[in-house]
């Protein structure tokens, strides 16, 4: 294969990933009863640890509107809680519930597939991993680039 079918190819599994990803992460929200983007607000707040709801928008890229819609039905559904920050009572902290039913149920799911991507990952030599860790963690950065982009555009179509 010539190297620009090669590049063609990785190009187009990327967008294939992109499909597949966003597809399961459907249905694990199904599964949990939340909607897609709360899922994934879930899991910024599961990973980084209690934070304002506005840093949760300056993450997503959300508005405060759909961001508190967003707590108020993770709070419904027992992932969050809502805290006052000790040092500005204005500001309200939202922090992972500790509920090791919930933690199990996610768990469950992607246990698997966390499983296999590490089988896999396994049988790579070190610069092919590191080679892989720079490819994905560029397109990462560019993919969020240009959902900001998209995102002001949007604003300042809506604004007209």
């Amino acid at each position: 294969m010539k190297r620009e079918e090669i590049i063609e190819g990785i190009s187009q599994k990327f967008k294939e990933m992109s499909t597949e990803t966003i597809m399961f992460h459907q249905a694990v929200a199904d599964v949990l009863g939340l909607h897609i983007t709360d899922h994934k607000c879930y899991d910024l707040i599961y990973r980084f640890g209690a934070m304002p709801a506005g840093r949760l928008g300056e993450l997503t890229g959300l508005t405060t509107g759909a961001v508190t819609g967003i707590i108020d039905r993770l709070e419904a559904a027992g992932y969050v809680r809502r805290t006052n920050d000790p040092k500005d009572r204005r500001r309200t902290i939202v922090e992972p519930t500790r509920n090791r039913k919930l933690e199990r149920k996610i768990e469950v799911i992607f246990m698997p597939l966390h499983e296999r991507m590490h089988k896999l990952l396994s049988s790579y030599s070190d610069n092919e991993l590191a080679s892989l860790l720079d490819a994905t963690t560029e397109f990462i950065a560019w993919t969020r680039e240009e959902s900001k982009k998209l995102r002001h555009r949007q604003k300042q179509s809506s604004m007209k």
